[in-house]
């Protein structure tokens, strides 16, 4: 593992720990499933040739980048970085890379390396401020020619709208706005990698599954999400918009209740890019 001038992660809402460590492994599946239709590369257009170089940014526990190790020939390069390595995920294939390394602030000997890169659900991590850097820095590693993936949640319209779920997404909204966070970023990524220089821009718009009432699907997505929920309660009481950890688990309790019901689902975006050759 190589390391990386980098900033402390004080913006990120979720812990650290084993707990979310296995949160983000099922995640991770569930992504895959529900908004990738089982695809770790979203655009079946993308092939990895020989000796090709792919990056996992932000990658948390490296599971995609090993994912997709495990499926490619040992030629192929795959870096996964991310601001912290208490999540690495440890003993990896021999041609996964672990770095430290901010999404803002990548390796300088990275510039068009990458003839691929994966980013997803940074949303609970930028600053709103960061997101352009953020961005610059993914089209300064990658190739020319080479593609990205970005994918990001939207909690701004969860549906149906019912009143627990409202009130969830109320909190959420403020809990972003006052730790700095981007709760629209999805929906602007887009304009910001236009912005940013990239071309072939497509953004998928896919609907994240929530509830009993969705099968197995559904209820890997209440794990997945009532369990980042639950995991940012630390974040939420820092914020102000909760008052103790016992009200906020029993108002969890009521949200999953309403999805098993209900059959709710979030926006989920997947959007591919390229950057010019």
């Amino acid at each position: 593992m190589t390391s990386n001038t980098y900033l402390p992660g004080a913006n990120y809402i979720l812990p650290r720990n084993e707990k979310e460590f296995e949160r983000l492994n099922f995640q991770h599946k569930y992504l895959t499933k529900a908004a990738c239709d089982g695809r770790l590369v979203f655009d079946k257009s993308i092939k990895f040739a020989e000796k090709c170089s792919v990056l996992d940014s932000g990658t948390g526990t490296g599971i995609w980048a090993i994912d997709l190790a495990n499926g490619m020939s040992d030629s192929v390069e795959i870096h996964a970085s991310d601001i912290s390595g208490d999540n690495f995920v440890p003993n990896p294939p021999s041609n996964v890379h672990f770095t430290l390394a901010s999404v803002t602030s990548l390796p300088a000997e990275w510039s068009n390396k990458f003839d691929f890169v994966n980013q997803r659900l940074l949303v609970a991590a930028l600053l709103a401020s960061e997101w352009p850097k953020a961005l610059a820095e993914i089209y300064r590693v990658v190739k020319p020619g080479g593609a990205i993936q970005l994918m990001e949640a939207d909690f701004r319209f969860p549906t149906p709208e019912t009143p627990v779920q409202v009130q969830v997404r109320d909190l959420l909204w403020k809990s972003f706005e006052s730790l700095g966070l981007d709760m629209t970023i999805s929906g602007n990524l887009p304009t910001m990698l236009k912005d940013a220089g990239f071309v072939d821009i497509v953004d998928e718009i896919r609907r994240a599954p929530l509830g009993k009432t969705w099968g197995e699907i559904g209820m890997q997505g209440t794990i997945s999400v009532a369990g980042g929920l639950r995991n940012a309660c630390g974040s939420m009481m820092k914020a102000g918009v909760v008052g103790s950890n016992e009200d906020y688990e029993s108002l969890i309790d009521r949200l999953e209740e309403e999805w098993d019901v209900h059959g709710h689902n979030y926006l989920c975006h997947v959007v591919c890019a390229r950057k010019p050759s």
